[in-house]
């Protein structure tokens, strides 16, 4: 390979991570449900609620993750390291390629 050709990133699936947490979420909590030994009068609860439960768990634990101390201040130097077009002056540009 040279050093003129760049490799491409790996796609990322953006509901990979979500659609991952959510998995171990169910799994730990239908393994804790499901083996435990309850009383006659006791329904378990459908796995489908169950892992409806679980995605919104993994939802509000990325939110939350968002939150925190360190992310705020990750997004903060990201925000500030970006260039923002519309507060760029190119006039000079334009106005020299008139000339």
């Amino acid at each position: 390979m040279s050093t003129h050709e760049k490799t491409a990133a790996p796609a990322v699936d953006p509901l990979k991570e979500y659609t991952e947490l959510a998995q171990k979420l169910f799994v730990g909590i239908a393994s804790r449900v499901y083996s435990a030994p309850s009383a006659p009068d006791q329904k378990k609860p459908d796995p489908k609620i169950l892992a409806a439960m679980c995605f919104k768990m993994a939802d509000a634990f990325e939110q939350a993750t968002k939150e925190t101390d360190r992310a705020k201040a990750i997004i903060e130097a990201r925000n500030k390291a970006s260039v923002k077009l519309d507060e760029v002056d190119l006039s000079g540009v334009f106005g020299a390629a008139k000339k």
